[in-house]
């Protein structure tokens, strides 16, 4: 069984300070579903990555790159249409050259519902959700996750893709609309904060329970709590990434029909 991941894969150029300030960048594999699935195979998962790239020396170099790392990429595709996406980051800051680029082209036609019916859970965020393609790919691929019975995870990451959307306020109305299609969510506080206006989970639960949702995970700056709609754990922050999470849920075997009924001992192993 394989975890799937719905993303963007771009070349990202790094900078030691802002980028209008440097003459050298240091070329790096970016976009958050080819670090997930990076994280995922280093933990020794199979990770397969659902993207588009340009048919262009960028995007053989970063496919060659995300397989060298373990990522299964035999369900990458490739188009002369687009060039493949390219980010400059520095300093906190992030430019992104992604319009009308391969990753955002990546059309519903183009998916099969073949993988997931193989997968033990499909992944996205909320950087690839801009209006385009991509998302609505995302609405297919949840479909087609939830006909195979693959757990549906969604990992917001709001501060994250926040410089690759155009309005904040469009990327966080997106998200509200997609945070009931999924059966874990993995939150942030600025997820909390961006959605609702305050840090706390207690104020949110009402909200977020709704849906598909049966399981979230919530990260604190020391503490990540574990919450089903009957049952809440928490353990000190350590090395707990999602990918580490959703790992050992792999490992457990936990279908998605067994999330309403696990108990605080299985919560404790997935945060322990």
């Amino acid at each position: 069984m394989s975890v799937l991941c719905l993303g963007e894969v771009w070349l990202e150029l790094n900078a030691a300070t802002a980028p209008e300030l440097t003459e050298t960048f240091r070329a790096q594999t970016g976009g958050w579903g080819a670090g997930f699935c990076r994280q995922y195979a280093a933990l020794g998962g199979q990770a397969a990555l659902l993207a588009q790239l340009g048919a262009d020396p960028f995007g053989r170099k970063l496919a060659a790159r995300l397989a060298r790392d373990g990522v299964d990429c035999s369900l990458l595709c490739f188009t002369d249409a687009f060039p493949t996406p390219v980010v400059f980051t520095g300093e906190d800051t992030a430019l992104p050259y992604r319009a009308h680029t391969a990753g955002l082209a990546l059309g519903p036609e183009q998916l099969e519902a073949a993988p997931f019916r193989g997968s033990s859970a499909f992944c996205f965020s909320s950087a690839g959700l801009v209006d385009s393609p991509l998302r609505l790919a995302h609405l297919k691929a949840l479909a087609a996750a939830r006909d195979a019975g693959a757990l549906c995870c969604y990992l917001p990451r709001l501060a994250q893709a926040a410089p690759y959307w155009p309005l904040r306020e469009a990327l966080c109305q997106t998200a509200l609309q997609f945070l009931d299609r999924a059966d874990v969510l993995f939150l942030e506080e600025s997820d909390l904060l961006l959605l609702f206006g305050s840090r706390e989970l207690r104020t949110a639960l009402f909200a977020l329970f709704t849906g598909h949702v049966q399981l979230i995970f919530f990260y604190k700056k020391d503490r990540i709590f574990a919450f089903t709609r009957s049952v809440m754990v928490s353990a000190a922050k350590k090395d707990q990434s999602p990918a580490l999470v959703l790992y050992r849920m792999e490992k457990m075997m936990l279908p998605v029909s067994s999330l309403p009924r696990l108990k605080e001992s299985e919560l404790n192993a997935l945060i322990g």
